[in-house]
């Protein structure tokens, strides 16, 4: 059948009737589990446009119906799809209305003409890396005096719950509960027991008298009778969808593999006999399959140990203050909620970025073995958080109370509470911010099936905004949103420049690969202007020196020294808005919970102090600026530069390529925290500390090699005060 073009015309204007040029027009259509483009104009001087749109025809050869939506410059939605038949051969759709507040500045609307959850007022706090933040929470917890409200996505709790404590067992010289998660040390030397050293101590030296997040809470509920609240990510197997795919993709994986035998059987002369016992062991296969999945998703929640600790220490009060629930997210139609936030009295809050896990408690020096990440033995961890006190406090409260009521009995739900009042000073500075969520419309009842997608709307904004730079730092860069919108920028805005700090591997499957080829096309689109980082950490030691990456698990950005942004999600499709692992198993979206601050200026592109002195403690981290100590220092004189500095071109690369020298040199000199830019080669595959910077020039074949590139540092414990007797793993991957 001969396919049909259908006309659509009409004029885009605002509320008050005025015409709106240079906007993009799409004709979209859906086929299978695929959206495809079928058109696109932009508005002319009179913001009338006109498309073109080839007919889709679904299996009965009948036009399917198609989308229109009109875009900005970052192709960021400006209206909501309106449907419209494949059937009519012509469209005038006269007036299409964009609302002004949905069309301009830094404010997101989520669509509906009006912001929400903008303050101002707000005294914000950065906090880089995990010993600011942990140190920041403890300290939140102890001035609390009423109540504490928790959302995470791991709490690591001690194994068993002993009320003694750290009173010493003299059968093992160790304290009774062993700590497993440290926020704040206390002012006694730390100073491990190293068994691999000579005529080292034999006896535990256990450390004692720290801040540990269970025992502040614990206290607080039991002394103070605070009222506290732990929400946690709670993973599960949906029905229908993921009982479904379970039950197609087992059977037929097994079927696979037992019809391979039967085949053969069929050949050898068994015949049709056998088949029975093709279906019998596909059944098997089914249910072990089940249960196999079912414990690993009990595996990856610390839901049980949390209220089975927690449900311990509170067992003998009359009044249970302390509640902890599971946030469900039954796969593969759910996200997970991400979201980690600590709000006490209403009044003060920390949107941290770190799960509760000793992994995450580093510092701006990242040095290689730190007794503080207790039994961690990965990799160390650049983090970002932001403490809030303020009227903002009341929207996350607001947000904390929304995911608690989901599924909780009227008698256990969240009141409201009154807002804070505005700061006039303190912390590092006073801010104007918007709180902004994703939400699965899927998950929480009251979207209506419609997602919120407020933190993707924030970013693409402050992208059209950009004038002079662009800094990201995110655990996963996979999204393709984000990375068209950046095209488009760098592409329309010959002066910007795009800085992109990642980790040399994203621990998802897939998502590698994935962003290496987002990296590719920014590179493309931007060329000398793109630079794009992976942070690490040296160590010169009396043989060859040691050479570790730094995992980034921060997600944030800075652009222009104006608009900033911490909190929870990555720039990958389930933390802004689709989960493109699972959508093909799944129908309509998948996205995590997740909760950003951003940080407005008071006029568009004007400068911000929160925005200048995040970029400036972040270059200082990553670049190596260091004061006289060894720590970043955010006044070094190269960061006195305002927003218009080539900040890439003059510094970064530079510094990089520095670097890069004095690595390939192993020289047995102090390099404090650097970057090396990401390979140009295909950097998906380079997912090794080795494979990276042999890809960069480094001689590491074992014949030649200089260093010693470090994937896993030493276990310390903290009940016993002593290294583990694993010495650090080298990387050998070739």
């Amino acid at each position: 059948m001969e396919a049909h073009v259908i006309t659509v015309t009409g004029r885009v204007v605002d509320e008050r009737g005025a015409e709106l040029s240079n906007l993009t027009v799409e004709a979209r259509g859906d086929w299978l589990l695929t959206t495809k483009q079928l058109a696109r104009n932009t508005t002319n001087s009179q913001g009338r446009f006109a498309l073109a749109v080839p007919e889709i025809l679904d299996f009965s050869d009948v036009p399917r119906s198609f989308q229109i939506r009109v875009l900005d410059v970052c192709k960021r939605p400006l209206t909501k799809d309106r449907d419209l038949s494949g059937t009519v051969p012509n469209h005038d759709l006269g007036d299409v209305t964009v609302q002004s507040a949905d069309l301009n500045g830094l404010l997101v609307t989520n669509l509906t003409g009006k912001a929400r959850y903008v303050s101002e007022g707000n005294a914000l706090k950065l906090l880089v890396d995990g010993e600011e933040a942990f140190g920041r929470i403890a300290d939140d917890i102890k001035r609390a005096q009423h109540s504490i409200n928790v959302t995470q996505l791991f709490f690591s709790v001690p194994d068993e719950f002993h009320h003694d404590n750290e009173a010493i067992d003299p059968a093992t010289k160790e304290p009774k509960e062993k700590a497993k998660l440290v926020f704040k040390f206390s002012e006694a030397p730390l100073i491990p027991i190293d068994p691999l050293v000579p005529n080292s101590p034999k006896d535990p030296a256990p450390r004692i008298g720290d801040d540990r997040p269970e025992r502040l809470l614990i206290e607080k509920a039991l002394k103070d009778k605070t009222l506290i609240r732990i929400l946690l990510n709670e993973p599960a197997l949906g029905w229908p969808e993921g009982i479904f795919w379970l039950g197609v993709l087992t059977p037929l994986a097994a079927g696979l593999g037992v019809g391979g035998v039967g085949a053969l059987a069929a050949l050898a002369g068994i015949g049709i006999p056998f088949f029975p016992l093709v279906l019998a062991i596909t059944v098997v296969a089914f249910f072990a399959e089940f249960v196999i999945i079912k414990l690993k998703l009990e595996d990856t929640t610390d839901v049980d140990d949390a209220k089975k600790y927690f449900g311990l220490a509170v067992a003998d009060e009359a009044v249970r203050r302390i509640t902890v629930h599971g946030f469900r997210q039954p796969a593969p139609d759910h996200g997970v909620l991400h979201c980690k936030m600590v709000i006490t009295d209403e009044k003060r809050a920390v949107v941290v970025g770190s799960p509760f896990s000793q992994r995450y408690f580093d510092v701006p020096t990242h040095k290689i073995d730190d007794p503080r990440r207790g039994t961690n033995s990965s990799d160390m961890v650049h983090d970002l958080s932001i403490a809030v006190v303020g009227p903002a406090v009341h929207d996350l409260y607001d947000t904390f109370r929304l995911y608690w009521n989901e599924d909780v009995d009227p008698l256990e739900k969240v009141p409201d509470a009154p807002a804070p009042g505005p700061e006039a000073g303190g912390e590092d500075a006073v801010s104007k911010v918007q709180v902004v969520r994703t939400l699965s419309g899927k998950r929480f009842s009251g979207l209506g099936g419609k997602s919120e997608k407020g933190i993707l709307e924030a970013y693409l904004r402050a992208f059209a905004a950009a004038e002079h730079y662009i800094y990201l730092e995110t655990q996963y860069f996979t999204d393709s949103v984000i990375t068209d919108a950046l095209v488009e920028v760098l592409k329309t805005k010959p002066n910007l420049e795009l800085i992109l700090v990642v980790p040399i591997k994203p621990d998802v499957t897939f998502y590698p690969r994935r962003q290496a080829w987002r990296i590719e096309q920014l590179r493309a689109a931007g060329g000398d202007r793109v630079g794009v980082f992976t942070h690490w950490t040296y160590q010169p030691t009396s043989g060859r020196p040691w050479v570790a990456q730094v995992y980034i698990h921060a997600k944030g950005a800075v652009i222009d020294d104006s608009w900033a942004t911490v909190g929870s999600a990555n720039l990958d499709g389930l933390s802004l808005d689709y989960n493109l692992l699972l959508s093909p198993l799944v129908f309509g979206e998948t996205t995590a919970t997740e909760l950003n601050i951003s940080v407005l200026p008071p006029t568009t592109g004007a400068v911000t102090p929160f925005a200048e002195l995040m970029r400036r403690r972040l270059f200082a981290e990553h670049l190596g600026l260091v004061d006289a100590n060894g720590i970043p220092n955010p006044i070094d004189k190269a960061l006195n530069h305002g927003p218009e500095h080539k900040w890439l071109k003059e510094l970064w690369r530079p510094t990089a390529e520095r670097a890069l020298k004095h690595v390939t040199a192993a020289l047995r000199e102090p390099l404090p925290g650097f970057v090396l830019e990401y390979p140009k080669e295909d950097g998906g595959w380079l997912d090794t500390p080795r494979k990276h910077l042999a890809a960069l020039g480094v001689h590491l074949k074992p014949s030649e090699a200089v260093i010693r590139p470090i994937t896993g540092t030493r276990k310390f414990y903290f009940s016993s005060g002593k290294w583990d007797k694993m010495p650090e793993l080298e990387d050998i991957n070739q």
